[in-house]
């Protein structure tokens, strides 16, 4: 795949926001762990001021584990089938992010659609990243449906959790062409790209936000 595509960013990217102490954030990954790996690479370049305080995962086989195992990130596995109510399987994240002092939660690739329970206990303090523009195909197939649809345009969006799936207030999104060779697994691979450029940075735009809430409380 030619990975020299046009794309565009909004709000343009800027420069990391500083943290001292470093933003404490906590993952959430059901897969390869992609976006993972871009804020380990980061962070241990010190380029964005962050400590990933925990990895979150609900399956036994995903990559992101051995993303943590390799640089001692603590993990923990978690799955629904072994809680006999969903409000008990997201008490036990939520007991494991708030053990690590998290401030952020970051869902990366975590195709678990959360309840308001959750929600409550990080208000505002929760983050997706979709492979869409957001509001147009949301979902779990939302590549798959922008060719399907026959879309011109398509790209990633990191928005704030709330109740409904796939929405809450928007922090950053990418666009990019739809081209008619292009298919489920080029344009995945594009996406993905661009995932790792607009993530980083909506990181530490909802990190300066919670410090600055945090600052104006006292």
């Amino acid at each position: 795949m030619n990975k020299s595509f046009k794309y565009i960013i909004s709000p343009e990217i800027s420069e990391f926001r500083k943290f001292s102490p470093k933003l404490k954030i906590g993952v959430l990954a059901s897969g390869k762990g992609t976006n993972f790996q871009e804020l380990i690479n980061l962070s241990e370049k010190g380029a964005l001021d962050i400590e990933i305080k925990v990895l979150v995962t609900n399956k036994d086989d995903a990559g992101c584990i051995k993303r943590a195992e390799k640089v001692q990130i603590p993990f923990k596995i978690i799955k629904d089938k072994d809680f006999p109510q969903k409000e008990l399987f997201e008490l036990e994240i939520i007991n494991t992010l708030i053990n690590h002092e998290v401030e952020l939660v970051v869902m990366a690739g975590w195709m678990k659609i959360v309840t308001p329970f959750f929600i409550n206990k990080f208000k505002k303090k929760i983050i997706n990243i979709h492979p869409s523009l957001l509001p147009a195909y949301k979902g779990g197939s939302a590549i798959k449906d922008s060719i399907l649809n026959g879309s011109k345009i398509t790209g990633c969006s990191v928005h704030y959790v709330e109740e409904e799936v796939d929405s809450g207030s928007l922090i950053m999104q990418a666009a990019l062409s739809i081209l008619s060779e292009d298919n489920i697994e080029t344009l995945s691979k594009k996406i993905q790209i661009l995932e790792h450029k607009i993530l980083p940075h909506s990181i530490s735009h909802a990190g300066f936000s919670i410090r600055s809430n945090f600052m104006e409380s006292y």
